[in-house]
């Protein structure tokens, strides 16, 4: 954290246009074909609603913002009491209302600029109307930066969690904050960096990842309502090669068919990164010959849908859905979300037209059913997404 950044020429903002396959180099049209010259971002967020992308500026901590539609970037800066070069936030969010929530500071000997407890013990934000401001009421357990996080499906709820592992609540409705816990990594040798976080879709799991400590790189999983946590693999168990490596890293990147995935690299050894895919469900029912594989899939049918499950019928099963509305040029313009529970000895569940699409509005042109895997109790079969014949 110096000022090597002056001698850099600056950022360029991308985007991925998904049917051509391509990235989109959107700062080629701004001032010298950057965001902003000799300015480094190290974290982005979006604004869907209002259509605007955000990034932190390291190491100095500047905010910026990008506007997608007018393809121009705007230094916001940062709060007037945040001095010297102090350790970025590598995540920070936008709620309902447009506000952005910022950190920084850590309290790792390698990155510790000493901080004040007095400035960098909360979360700040940045108002569109008001600018930036601190937020008494939403503490935190040391100096430390947001590192990693996730919204939930609704994106109603954001569990949140510094590289020491404290895990935070944000709630969009009414914009509480609350902490919810540390897990004890059991066996663990000194802090590791926790720089891996998947909330699975069903809201109760947490997978994170510990790495750079003596002890060997793994996922543990993290219960939210008991506060327990379990080693679910060592990285070892996973891949022999991504495990010479001495970081991993990865937030909020699940697939459609429930895995999630992490990168695992050391800095300045000439190797490549290596990406590697996990599936917390198989690995439990590979290593817990008391947890059950379940498999769901799905069908169509003239009165809407049939959900079906293999394996035991003992327990009830909270099975996740959502519905895609598509325009005529094949927009999503809506997603519904849905549940279902297959009972305790039923080995299926009939959903009809008018339970999955209660509120449909005319000008869409088909809808999409597909099967959301929890992450922490089934996987998914073959025959999980479909188009719905809507009468």
């Amino acid at each position: 954290m110096d000022f090597n950044f002056l001698n850099t020429r600056g950022f360029h903002w991308y985007g991925y246009d998904i049917i051509e396959n391509k990235f989109l180099d959107l700062s080629a049209v701004e001032p010298d074909g950057v965001g902003a010259a000799t300015v480094q971002i190290v974290s982005i967020q979006k604004d869907e609603k209002n259509n605007l992308l955000y990034g932190m500026s390291v190491p100095e901590n500047r905010l910026l913002r990008y506007d997608i539609a007018g393809s121009e970037t705007t230094i916001l800066g940062s709060p007037v009491e945040w001095s010297d070069f102090v350790y970025t936030n590598r995540f920070m969010w936008v709620d309902s209302r447009g506000r952005v929530y910022i950190s920084a500071g850590s309290a790792r000997a390698q990155w510790k600029r000493g901080e004040s407890p007095d400035i960098f013990n909360n979360i700040w934000y940045y108002d569109p109307e008001s600018g930036f401001g601190q937020l008494d009421d939403f503490p935190l357990q040391g100096p430390n930066a947001m590192e990693v996080g996730q919204w939930d499906r609704a994106n109603e709820i954001l569990y949140t969690a510094d590289d020491q592992g404290n895990i935070y609540r944000f709630v969009d409705a009414d914009g509480s904050w609350s902490f919810i816990g540390k897990p004890n990594f059991i066996g663990v040798e000194g802090t590791p960096k926790i720089w891996v976080f998947q909330l699975s879709a069903d809201g109760e799991k947490i997978y994170m990842g510990v790495s750079d400590t003596s002890s060997p790189n793994a996922i543990w999983e993290y219960d939210i309502a008991s506060g327990q946590a379990s080693e679910l693999a060592k990285i070892s168990d996973l891949d022999n090669v991504s495990a010479t490596q001495q970081f991993i890293t990865g937030y909020d990147s699940w697939d459609s068919r429930g895995s999630f995935y992490i990168s695992s690299f050391t800095m300045y050894n000439d190797v490549n990164v290596y990406m590697l895919g996990v599936d917390p469900v198989r690995i439990k029912a590979s290593n817990d010959p008391d947890f059950m594989l379940i498999e769901v899939g799905a069908q169509t049918n003239d009165a809407g849908v049939r959900l079906s499950r293999t394996g035991t019928t003992t327990e009830s099963l909270e099975v996740l859905y959502e519905v895609s509305l598509y325009d005529a040029n094949d927009s999503r313009l809506n997603k519904l979300l849905g549940e279902s529970v297959i009972a305790q000895g039923q080995s299926s569940v009939e959903l009809t037209l008018e339970s999955l699409t209660p509120s449909l509005s005319s000008g869409f042109s088909r809808a999409e059913f597909s099967i959301v895997p929890d992450g922490n109790d089934y996987v998914i079969g073959n025959a999980y997404k479909f188009d719905l014949t809507i009468p």
